[in-house]
């Protein structure tokens, strides 16, 4: 029996893995039988190696619920896409290496025909570049806003507050951070001057018209080699702790009470704030930019995080690969601008065939108020590199009046390399998720070249 075999149908778009070996708990998965199964039109079925990740999330001590969200892939530990609650039990492996990684969508007073001109686009572009570092290891701080060492001992702490930002336009302004005693690990803090970066691998800045030819824009980035640092501390650190070997991410958990819990949970949310002040420190560079080119103005319409835990209903719940959805008439969201509608979702897809901007519906409740974070990884970057043509791919961006920063497109970030995201978006509706608000369509896409 293979293991799909096992699922059982709850709804549309919505099937419950029973426990099965060392699972505590039953697994929802949200998924439609195209995505599940795979299709004639080439779109692969669900891999393989998700169930035994999928039995992992729900074998840790803990664990009270867990749901899969439909872009879900194989990750570390537990599959890109997964959400796990847990009761006084933290797990890195399902908060990731990217800690904080998430969105940031600027609204913009311009139209489409605005930024038509291509000259234009690509003046944007190099604006936006001469302003922040792009890829990988990227340091050099060229954002207006200089951050000294006392500002950065304020932005990890108090994350969107440090830099006078507060309110309702981001998920959180900052995770407390309760024990100002814990000392951040020295190759983390060794990363502060990657503050103000976007990195590289699948982030990017991103100019978009919606359907209204309206523009915005699109930043995804997140904590960079400070995050990444203390995630890879914690997994070496937990591994000894529970006397594992070197190399066992997927089975790391931490006791909330215990030292090493304490000092993850105080540097993972120093890792959080760092990543909500590197997406509002280059929101103001592509604001600047945009002004200076076009003569128009940005704000920020909503910031969000895909990759974090985060206290709620009094138990932690870890999103990897996925974006907390809380609709209308959520307590949380009380007093806020998004009381009635709920909050915005942001949902990159890639840079052929766009974004979206989503609200959660009240079924969001039975996938732990979560969605998916993106279209979702098919094909792995170096299987893109060795079977994608460079010409073909080139020419289908050109096609389509998408302009890159980089000389040639970056292959291992081109379409083929994700699921299709019309097809998870009906699946997220489909289930009663979330609905769409609006489709983005790229047409300026700014990314690492690593």
């Amino acid at each position: 029996m293979s293991w799909t075999q096992r699922l059982e149908k709850a709804g549309d778009g919505h099937y419950v893995l029973p426990k099965t070996k060392t699972m505590r708990v039953e697994a929802h998965l949200f998924l439609s039988d195209k995505l599940l199964h795979g299709a004639g039109d080439g779109q692969p079925g669900l891999e393989e190696g998700v169930l035994q990740q999928i039995i992992n999330a729900a074998s840790f001590p803990g664990v009270t619920r867990v749901a899969v969200t439909p872009d879900c892939h194989v990750g570390y530990g537990v599959p890109i896409g997964t959400v796990v609650e847990t009761e006084g039990i933290l797990l890195p492996t399902a908060a990731g290496y990217d800690i904080g990684c998430g969105m940031v969508q600027l609204q913009t007073s311009l139209t489409a025909e605005d930024v038509a001109d291509p000259a234009r686009r690509r003046r944007w572009i190099d604006a936006v570049t001469e302003r922040i570092a792009v890829g990988v290891g990227a340091a050099r701080v060229r954002h207006q806003r200089k951050v000294d060492a006392r500002t950065f001992a304020e932005v990890v702490r108090h994350g969107a507050q440090a830099l006078g930002r507060h309110g309702s336009l981001t998920e959180r302004d900052f995770l407390p951070v309760e024990d100002d005693r814990v000392d951040i690990p020295t190759r983390a803090y060794e990363k502060r001057e990657q503050l103000g970066s976007l990195g590289g691998g699948n982030h990017f800045t991103e100019m978009q018209v919606d359907e209204s030819g309206r523009v915005w824009v699109m930043l995804h980035t997140g904590s960079r080699g400070f995050g990444w640092n203390i995630a890879k501390h914690y997994f070496v650190e937990g591994a000894a702790a529970l006397g594992l070997g070197r190399r066992s991410e997927d089975f790391i958990w931490l006791d909330a009470e215990s030292r090493l819990g304490h000092e993850y949970w105080n540097l993972h949310n120093m890792a959080a704030n760092f990543a909500v002040a590197n997406r509002l420190l280059i929101a103001e560079a592509v604001c600047a930019a945009l002004e200076e080119v076009f003569g128009g103005t940005a704000s920020v319409y909503y910031e969000i995080s895909h990759n974090l835990i985060q206290k709620e209903a009094g138990r932690f719940v870890a999103r990897k690969g996925a974006t907390r959805a809380f609709p209308g008439g959520h307590p949380a969201l009380k007093g806020t601008p998004w009381a009635a509608s709920g909050h915005p979702i942001l949902i990159p897809g890639s840079m052929e065939t766009g974004s979206a901007i989503l609200f959660a519906e009240s079924g969001a409740e039975r996938s732990i108020y979560s969605v998916n974070h993106g279209a979702g990884r098919r094909m792995s970057r170096t299987e893109a590199r060795r079977s994608l043509d460079q010409d073909e791919t080139d020419l289908r961006m050109m096609e389509q009046d998408i302009l890159l920063n980089t000389r040639t497109t970056p292959l291992d970030e081109s379409g083929p390399c994700y699921k299709n995201l019309d097809d998870v978006l009906d699946t997220v509706e489909m289930a009663g998720l979330a609905r769409v608000a609006r489709r983005l369509k790229p047409v300026a896409c700014i990314k690492g070249a690593d």
